[in-house]
Parts: C-alpha cells; sequence; structure tokens
C-alpha cells in the first residue's frame, strides 16, 4: 500500500504564515461522541498543509471538521475539545513525539496519527512508542488524505484505545500494524 495525495484544488494558497482556525469547518453526519462531526485538531505550522486537510475534510469527506493550530502549545489548550489529533512531527515549539507524550501524560486518550515530512524509520518508530496511532509520510500522491480520514474515523469510531492498533503507510512497503499497549502510555 502507498500513501499518496489527491491533486490539491487548494494550491492557490501562497501563504508562509503559520496557521491557526478556531472555526471547524461544517461536515455532515459525523461520529463524534455527540453524534456531530468527528473534530480532528490538526497540529501544523505550515499554513499551506493545514489548508489542505481542511479542504479536502470539507469538500470530500463527510462527517469531519478540522481545527488547525500551529503549535505543540495551541495543541495542548485545544486537544479537550478535540476527538482526534493529526500533527506534523516537526513543530515550531517543540515535536510530534513531545505533543504526544505530553497529551498521554495528561491522561487524554485521543487517536494521534502524524502525517510528516519526516521520513526516517527512527522518527516513525519513536511516534509509534510515544503512542501515535498511525504514520502516515506526506508524499504528493492521490488518496493521502482518503486514507487518512478513513484510518480516524476507525479509530475514533473504536473508542477504546487498547484495542486500537499502530498503524504505518509508507510508499513502497506495505502497511503494518502494531497491537497498542496500555503499557506504552
Amino acid at each position: 500500500m502507498t500513501n499518496s495525495t489527491r491533486p490539491s484544488t487548494a494550491s492557490d494558497a501562497q501563504s508562509d504564515t503559520p496557521v491557526e482556525t478556531d472555526t471547524p469547518v461544517a461536515a455532515d453526519g459525523g461520529s463524534g461522541e455527540d453524534g456531530g462531526p468527528v473534530v480532528i485538531l490538526h497540529v501544523e505550522p505550515d499554513a499551506r498543509s493545514a489548508e489542505l486537510l481542511t479542504t479536502f475534510a470539507e469538500r470530500f469527506a463527510d462527517g469531519f471538521a478540522v481545527r488547525s493550530v500551529d503549535g505543540m502549545e495551541a495543541a495542548l489548550g485545544a486537544v479537550d475539545a478535540a476527538d482526534c489529533v493529526v500533527t506534523e512531527q516537526r513543530l515550531p515549539d517543540g515535536s510530534g513525539v513531545d505533543l504526544v507524550d505530553r497529551i498521554r501524560g495528561r491522561g487524554i486518550d485521543v487517536p494521534v496519527v502524524f502525517h510528516t515530512t519526516c521520513r526516517e524509520r527512527e522518527t516513525e518508530a519513536r511516534t509509534l512508542a510515544a503512542g501515535a496511532d498511525a504514520y502516515f509520510p506526506k508524499r504528493p500522491e492521490r488518496g493521502q488524505y482518503d486514507r487518512i480520514l478513513e484510518r480516524l474515523g476507525g479509530l475514533v469510531g473504536d473508542g477504546s484505545r487498547a484495542s486500537r492498533t499502530a498503524t504505518t503507510v509508507s510508499p513502497g512497503r506495505p502497511s503494518s500494524s502494531v497491537k497498542a499497549s496500555q503499557s506504552e502510555e
């Protein structure tokens, strides 16, 4: 299985300024705890990348709302209102692994998925060991956001961390799953 992205319809966004959007994008249906949309906290310092996930969820997926923040501290302030987290590894005020450690240290058990420019196997292993549920390297290919949202929908719908498995999706390698363990937290 390869990881890829759908060609962007938001490619005209040229801002390099980090973005924080407090207004979630509306999505129909959903499977959040209250029956509303699944609220994704997207931790992404690159405004264009943040816009791409938001635009994809808004236009092509039902049942998701996205709130984007640009760093770890902003994410920690917003995580309580999220059903799941999608994070970059490289953050201006820490790392995605640090973010997962702090989220888990607070006893918050939301699914966390990495969507990152980091492609090193060591980074991938550290994210999964920290308690991430999936790892998707950023690639300019079709289907990337479909797979991320599909995985998040399954994780949020599951609701039980003990029964979730960590997934890695990398080009040229088959998808692998690792059983999540309560002792890792």
